[in-house]
């Protein structure tokens, strides 16, 4: 949790305070009660913590910052805004609240903040494709939260398995073939036991191994005959991937009962477990204690990402994401206090900033108070903030409207500098490397709203990726596949495909490569 921390917090320009106490921000001589409600996972923090306090103190406002936790935050927002007692401030989770945030935006909650982007450097940097998906009717009602737009999860290989069995790395399905069926076979481990896997599988055939967004089951990037973007998992280079993963599984490369494994075993059970020589990961988020459980088990283990595969198109990259996870939303209520607008949004701002690691220190004023201070609200430990509990709620980090920094560009982030194990640092470094070197599609599907994909989408695409899964282990023949998405189409996925079509068109949508 603490990685986390240190390594999401703010954005913006060490020059926003510069020739002022960081303690004290030019808010004006009018104090304001700002009211919100956000959503934590856990470690809620107390209403009156001494970050309230030292907020309160340096934005002159009086700071009534609500919490709930996310498995009952939903059912306490609608509430909320059914009663029409609407925070001046409300948080929310994209991927879950969509359909939420377009209804009430279409019904007038919220306040438009067009004409205020401009004035403040973080919300300038967020580029158009992250505000086309907020956008509603041509007006931003809300305000994305920084996520790494280039950084998800893509194929990483034990190199030292390939350098063992004298083996290069793969630039095709047939060479990822032959180098999967070896790991299983080939005693890559060197135990002298049958108990490697070429990669690791989990329920629903998750990850999905794509080498490119040509293969990638949530790219839209195909189209149909009438010219239509279609969900990747439909289409026939989808199809292709499953015979290849079918291939493998006949082979004895993938485990035999991975639809029983959930997500997370992957992990824990095979991969870091050192039971299979391919997997996936990402430059953010991974697990120090994983790695050192491989190491552990294998000293000489060593982890490297896997470059995309040219596809039949010309193509070769990697998809990018929504660049975005949660975001905030203004009432419409203040519509009439321009005033408190741009307090809040001074408040969101600062918390954005953006420091680079070297800067992440007691000596940055900034950085030092947003965390409560050394020694108050954290301490260093080996050049990295550690902070203090949430619930101990000791500094302004844990309760700002807005406290993941928003990057200049994603390499700024310099993930592969936050972690500390050896091992892991090499194969994040790799990993950043790799992504800065190739181009990624920018997928539409972030960029609009529809209906049927929020309410019908999960669940039309779950139970096909629980069919593709039966591909995957001959339950069920691949010549089924027209069937499969037939049915799928007809639950509401050629509904959705119209949806997001339409609205691709209606924003002027250009999909393509960066």
């Amino acid at each position: 949790m603490w990685l986390l921390l240190v390594v999401v917090c703010l954005a913006g320009g060490l020059a926003a305070c510069s020739g002022q106490d960081a303690d004290q921000a030019d808010s004006g001589d009018e104090r304001y009660t700002i009211t919100s409600l956000d959503f934590l996972y856990t470690n809620i923090p107390p209403k009156e913590g001494r970050g309230v306090q030292m907020i309160e103190e340096k934005f002159n406002v009086d700071y009534q910052r609500e919490f709930g936790v996310y498995t009952d935050y939903r059912e306490k927002l609608t509430s909320r805004v059914a009663s029409g007692d609407i925070p001046d401030v409300m948080g929310f989770t994209m991927e879950e609240d969509k359909a939420n945030y377009f209804q009430w935006a279409k019904q007038g909650a919220f306040l438009p903040l067009n004409e205020y982007i401009d004035d403040y450097p973080t919300l300038k940097r967020v580029p158009q494709e992250v505000w086309n998906s907020v956008t509603v009717d041509g007006k931003i009602y809300a305000i994305p939260r920084y996520f790494p737009q280039t950084y998800l999860n893509t194929p990483i290989i034990r190199k030292d398995w390939l350098e063992k069995l004298d083996l290069d790395m793969p630039t095709n399905y047939d060479e990822l073939k032959k180098v999967a069926i070896a790991f299983a076979k080939e005693d890559p481990d060197g135990n002298g036991k049958d108990d490697t896997y070429g990669l690791v599988l989990g329920e629903q055939g998750y990850p999905f191994y794509h080498f490119g967004t040509y293969w990638d089951a949530d790219a839209w990037y195909h189209k149909n005959d009438k010219g239509q973007y279609i969900p990747g998992v439909i289409s026939e280079a989808r199809k292709e991937n499953i015979r290849h993963m079918a291939d493998l599984y006949k082979e004895g490369a993938i485990q035999k009962e991975f639809i029983l494994l959930k997500p997370n075993e992957a992990n824990t059970k095979m991969f870091y477990a050192g039971k299979a020589g391919i997997f996936i990961g990402s430059p953010r988020g991974m697990s120090e204690d994983y790695m050192k459980a491989l190491t552990k088990i294998d000293p000489e283990a060593e982890l490297a990402a896997i470059p995309p595969f040219e596809a039949p198109d010309g193509s070769r990259g990697y998809t990018a994401g929504s660049g975005y996870y949660t975001a905030n939303t203004l009432s419409a209520k203040l519509a009439d206090e321009p005033g408190k607008v741009r307090r809040i949004l001074e408040i969101i701002d600062f918390g954005r900033q953006f420091y680079p690691v070297e800067k992440r220190n007691p000596k940055n004023k900034d950085y030092d108070w947003l965390y409560g201070h050394e020694g108050k609200g954290y301490e260093m430990a080996e050049g990295q903030a550690i902070p203090a509990s949430g619930t101990e709620g000791l500094a302004p980090w844990h309760y700002l409207l807005d406290n993941k920094m928003w990057a200049p560009s994603d390499e700024a982030n310099q993930y592969s500098k936050t972690y500390k194990h050896p091992p892991l640092k090499r194969v994040v470094k790799d990993l950043e490397e790799m992504h800065a070197g190739i181009k990624h599609y920018f997928n539409p599907i972030h960029q609009v709203f529809s209906p049927t994909q929020v309410n019908k989408g999960r669940e039309i695409t779950d139970e096909l990726l629980n069919e593709q899964a039966k591909m995957i282990t001959g339950a069920r023949p691949l010549s089924d596949w027209d069937q499969v998405v037939q049915k799928y189409l007809e639950d509401g996925g050629a509904q959705m495909i119209k949806e997001v079509n339409r609205e691709i068109k209606e924003k002027n949508i250009k999909p393509g490569w960066q």
